[in-house]
């Protein structure tokens, strides 16, 4: 089954790779048809405990929650990458070390983070995703689920 759940979680991110995900409407029908296919209805996604002086909230849910975040996060930016570094098989939980980067709308300046995404599975779709600092803090928290 690892194996499955890291397929399910490279099959929803591994698209976004190489894309400028700034320019993507993320309430079009298609996304959230594949939202729907990979995430459960009741989805809970934490964000970075860092806030990383964003402007977006600490917690969402559902797949409405999902394209609120999403959209949320890109606003500033007129570019934003994002490469993912590994899938990495933790039992029922998945972890995706990555780097991100952006340029602002506004002010044309370039940001980057590196952050790990913790996504726990349940019935063959996502169920909650959580964002780390560190791997090293994801690693912990998938191992106390």
């Amino acid at each position: 089954m690892s194996a499955e759940n890291v397929e399910l979680v490279r099959g929803m991110w591994g698209p976004f790779e190489g894309i400028n995900v700034a320019e993507l409407d993320f309430r079009a029908d298609a996304i959230r048809q594949v939202f729907g296919a990979r995430f459960t209805p009741d989805v809970e996604l934490k964000t970075l405990a860092s806030g990383f002086g964003s402007e977006v909230g600490e917690h969402y849910r559902g797949w409405d929650g999902l394209v609120d975040y999403l959209t949320e996060w890109m606003e500033p930016f007129s570019e934003y990458q994002v490469r993912n570094l590994d899938y990495i098989d933790a039992g029922d939980c998945v972890l995706v070390p990555s780097r991100q980067w952006g340029v602002g709308s506004g002010s044309g300046a370039r940001v980057e983070i590196e952050l790990t995404t913790l996504h726990v599975i349940r019935d063959g779709r996502i169920a909650f995703v959580q964002q780390f600092d560190t791997l090293d803090e994801a690693r912990a928290a998938a191992n106390a689920s």
